[in-house]
């Protein structure tokens, strides 16, 4: 193609798509608009949505509102499948008819077309796209469009035109106005979008035709545990305050059949420049004016109450409706359910009653709970932290008390039935306790969550309506993972998604700990309740709660922090515990992603798990020297990384970046659950401003309150910034936190110093948190030193004083390596004991494997990068490529665990419900081995002298089991 022709096609092009404009009919109606047959248009001040004006077009019987293109639009496959249509359209009176839109060739054919029903009074989005509509879609040449009006006489309104839209909302929701709308919201991952979907559930639990004594009694109790539960004793000011704030800018006044006021959109759509409001601004009112009406009695705001909830439904907050699109919602209308129970008299009382609750149940999706769960259905995090709440009060709010009950019997099931274990990287909880949302493990939403569903635990609690014991075997399982990554309520940054100096424990995550032992004994112990779990709340609660004082008197103590290794294979991530202290171990893998970067959260979190090994030896992070403030995002503690500028180091995309390792060897196992091990293959991406050919293989090796780190062929091409294995980066306070390298003080900012750490002068570094480093291999630059960096969410510079020391692999290292002991607050007699080197020895550490044997514990361990073999190895001729072993002797036995840390699911996506398969490891031992125990996963057999032992991994979880010599 020429240079000319190229232009020209541009041209074209730019013309086709330039002309696509917002309609708002605010001061003239556009000439392309014209009626026939009748038919005639005029602009209203009656109702509107956008402005201050709409177009009312009044019809009659097959009347026609034709509107011309300036130029044509051809479509071509990519148009079809992104470009379409919205607007808002006002009908005044339910009808059981439609709005036709056509669109037509220069030639008069139809090709595309769609019906828009008329079956809801008030404001309703009307979006969608070419490839959602309906007709033969052969002639691809669109010169106009037209509106076809039902066989009667009527009117309605329409605003916020805009044709074409060039990229139509991934979530556009179907819903009572076009309900075969949008193909996506069929997949389970867009569960907001389903609403209508849902709705077309029917029950399948008879309606009872009269209720028993026992049930209505057990209603009435998870009713007043409910109000107990949402009872704040008296309205806050500020509420009532705000609520009256925002009421007097909405300034809703009643127009013909309904209202004009301040629009009410989705956020997606919404422009708060003029003056337009979202369904927080509904949350805001409504919950205020309800605390106000219900704790002060006050008459004007249960007035207002009213009118909001009145407008609110007239506006599009209603049900049938999916206002455009819906997504996300339940984060901003929380309040309007819990507030509409403390109104549920005023409610059941009111005219429009059946509107405000067939609202409320629609948009609580309690449709949902009207058949079992759907197995493999995605976000379920998101479903019960937002709306389990809301169905829980819908589902409450029938008049019929025979409808709740059916109601309530729906909710229980579902609850109990999305409580197992989901597969793949869908939303839900994974056999390890992992609680994963947006495909991956993730701590941020688990908390909330787990409180959420632990209310409605206690809700229920001894009665017909409370939670299977499996399912709260399931929910304890995710309870006990929390407990163990949180130190005492906050995580590691290497697990904290987009967060990266945020997220912990809630007051009501810990209240949650006693709703669940109270429901039973889980332990299977045969105790009227959990105490395990009591005295893990024990440890939690710092108040004086009646569960607290109850679990008191039952001789429950508070439990100790968590200890021993704990392996969470579903986030490649592994947590090793002493004393009071934690290490959060963390890598990637194709299943399990790096971290989780968005366009203005975590902009600098790269390098989150690339080998992390972040020490939190105090109950936060603060304390534990973690401050965003003056932080280098390239030095995360234990990770491999290219020292970037932080212009680099930024968000490679320009939306999320959720990267993925092409490697799988990236987990932790452990022995005994005492002791552990973590190994990664680290690779990077090629990605901008990323370098693809940064490999390196890391391990850790942890035991009681040690840890072995080893590292070998470090290698990348990026000669222009240097590559780093770091020890510690802490924030430094002068006076308070003084380190000490090769047993000298150093406490004076500005202090840089390089030394090299070699197996016959070992360099010896305390951080001045009471951990002492000691390099056997690599030259390492220590310093302490104001620091300059750049906030995670704007870009804001930052400042800080930090200690931090790392190991130095130049530019474009070839093979670079590194070896060093990480002792964590260890006692002065455990120093004075024993030399650093003397308690553990490597065997091996190159890129085949990395071997160590510790001393004090007599483990050994082996991280397999490729195949092993060896004569000289005591106990194993063969170890499969990656793969993880540990084992030491116990008299005559051998206690032995071998993990593949890889989760082997089959489909590679953004989440999946492919699940975890079977991986098959065969390893070959000296000598006659039989199995103490039998191991359903574990098999030996006799090869002459040998024995060769199979074992079948899965869920990259450790295989574990005691062999005797025969």
């Amino acid at each position: 193609m020429t240079r000319k022709h190229l232009l020209f096609t541009l041209a074209l092009l730019c013309s086709q798509v330039s002309f696509a404009q917002f309609i708002g009919f605010e001061t003239e109606i556009p000439k392309e608009f014209t009626t026939a047959d009748k038919g005639k248009i005029a602009l209203s001040t009656r109702y509107y949505k956008e402005g201050r004006q709409s177009l009312e077009w009044d019809f009659r019987s097959g009347s026609k509102l034709n509107i011309s293109l300036e130029k044509l639009l051809t479509l071509d496959e990519q148009m079809e499948n992104s470009y379409g249509i919205t607007l808002w359209i006002y009908n005044e009176v339910p009808q059981q008819d439609s709005i036709r839109f056509e669109f037509l060739s220069p030639q008069g054919d139809v090709s595309y077309w769609f019906s828009f029903q008329l079956a809801s009074a008030g404001w309703r989005a009307c979006w969608i796209g070419f490839q959602h509509m309906k007709g033969n879609k052969q002639n691809k040449e669109i010169a106009s469009y037209r509106l076809i009006a039902p066989e009667r006489k009527g009117r309605i309104f329409l605003d916020r035109l805009t044709f074409p839209v060039k990229k139509m909302n991934d979530r556009t929701t179907p819903d009572l106005q076009i309900p075969y709308n949008n193909s996506l919201s069929y997949r389970d991952l867009w569960h907001w979008c389903r609403v209508w979907q849902w709705e077309q559930y029917k029950y399948d639990i008879p309606l009872p035709s009269t209720l028993t004594q026992a049930e209505k009694e057990e209603l009435r109790t998870v009713e007043q545990r409910l109000t107990t539960a949402l009872d704040i004793q008296k309205a806050p000011k500020e509420a009532v305050s705000k609520a009256y704030d925002v009421f007097q800018k909405t300034n809703i006044q009643r127009s013909g059949t309904g209202f004009t006021g301040a629009p009410i959109l989705t956020p997606d759509e919404l422009d708060r420049s003029k003056g337009e409001i979202s369904w927080n601004d509904l949350e805001t009112m409504l919950s205020g004016f309800a605390y106000d009406a219900y704790y002060n009695h006050s008459g004007s705001s249960r007035q207002n109450y009213f009118t909001v909830w009145d407008f609110a439904i007239n506006q599009g907050f209603s049900f049938g409706s999916g206002m455009g699109t819906n997504h996300h919602y339940g984060y901003q209308v929380r309040k309007i359910y819990t507030t509409a129970w403390l109104m549920r008299d005023a409610i059941w009382k009111a005219p429009n009653r059946d509107n405000i609750l067939s609202t409320l149940i629609f948009w609580s999706a309690l449709q949902e709970t009207r058949q079992p769960y759907q197995y493999g259905r995605d976000e379920l995090l998101d479903s019960w932290h937002t709306l389990l709440m809301a169905k829980t009060v819908s589902a409450l709010l029938f008049t019929d008390e025979r409808e709740r009950v059916r109601a309530l019997k729906g909710l229980s099931r579902w609850v109990s039935s999305s409580l197992q274990y989901t597969p793949g990287t869908i939303g839900g909880i994974k056999v390890d306790g992992t609680t994963f949302h947006h495909g991956g493990f993730y701590p941020a939403y688990t908390t909330g969550v787990l409180a959420m569903v632990g209310q409605f635990i206690s809700l229920t609690n001894k009665t017909v309506y409370e939670p299977t014991e499996e399912a709260r075997q399931v929910l304890k399982s995710a309870f006990i993972a929390m407990r163990n990554y949180s130190n005492k309520y906050e995580w590691g940054v290497g697990i904290s998604g987009r967060h990266p100096f945020g997220g912990s424990m809630k007051a009501d995550d810990v209240a949650a700990f006693a709703y669940l032992a109270l429901s039973g004994d889980l332990s299977g112990e045969g105790n009227a309740f959990d105490h395990h779990l009591a005295a893990d709340y024990l440890r939690l609660c710092e108040k004086d709660t009646p569960e607290a004082r109850y679990f008191k008197t039952q001789g429950i103590t508070p439990a100790s922090a968590p200890q021993g290794f704990f392996v969470y294979n579903y986030g490649a991530a592994g947590i090793f515990r002493r004393s009071d202290w934690m290490v959060t171990l963390k890598g990637y893998t194709t299943d399990v992603w790096g971290s989780e970067i968005y366009r203005k959260d975590n902009r600098y979190g790269r390098y989150q798990s690339y080998g992390s090994v972040q020490i939190m030896g105090y109950p936060s992070r603060l304390s534990s020297g973690y401050d965003e403030n003056g932080w280098d995002w390239n030095r995360l503690p234990g990770t491999t990384t290219i020292h970037l500028p932080f212009e680099l180091l930024d968000s490679p995309l320009p939306g999320t970046t959720m990267a993925h390792s092409k490697e799988n060897f990236s987990g932790s196992s452990s022995l005994e659950g005492k002791n552990g091990m973590f190994v990664t293959k680290l690779m990077e991406r090629e990605l901008k401003n990323f370098t693809p050919d940064f490999v390196a293989r890391k391990s850790v090796f942890c035991f009681e309150n040690r840890m072995i780190c080893l590292g070998t062929g470090i290698h990348n091409s990026n000669n222009e910034y240097p590559t780093e294995t770091t020890l510690f980066q802490s924030t430094f306070q002068k006076g308070k936190s003084t380190i000490l390298v090769n047993g000298e003080e150093e406490k004076e900012i500005g202090f840089k110093k390089k030394l090299s750490g070699t197996t016959e002068k070992l360099l010896s570094i305390w951080d001045g948190y009471n951990n002492h480093y000691f390099v056997k291999d690599g030259n390492v630059q220590i310093q302490i030193t104001k620091q300059e960096s750049r906030h995670e969410k704007t870009r804001a510079v930052t400042q800080g004083t930090f200690a931090s020391a790392w190991i130095e692999h130049g530019k474009a290292p070839k093979n670079g390596t590194y070896e060093y002991l990480v002792w964590i607050q260890p006692t002065d007699q455990e120093l004075k004991n024993y030399e650093a080197t003397q308690t553990y020895e490597v065997l091996q550490r190159n890129d085949s494997a990395h071997i160590v044997h510790d001393r004090l514990t007599d483990i050994t361990a082996y991280a397999v990068f490729e195949t092993y073999r060896s004569q000289r190895d005591s106990l194993l001729n063969l170890i499969p490529a990656e793969t993880m072993v540990m084992y030491r002797r116990d008299k005559a036995n051998i206690i032995m665990s071998v993990c593949d840390p890889n989760l082997n699911i089959e489909e590679k996506a953004y989440t999946t419900k492919n699940p975890s398969r079977v991986l098959e490891k065969r390893l070959e031992l000296k000598g006659k081995w039989k199995i103490s125990t039998p191991n359903e996963k574990v098999t030996l057999t006799a090869d002459g002298e040998n024995t060769i032992l199979t074992v079948h991994c899965q869920h990259g979880q450790p295989v574990e089991f005691s062999l005797q010599q025969n």
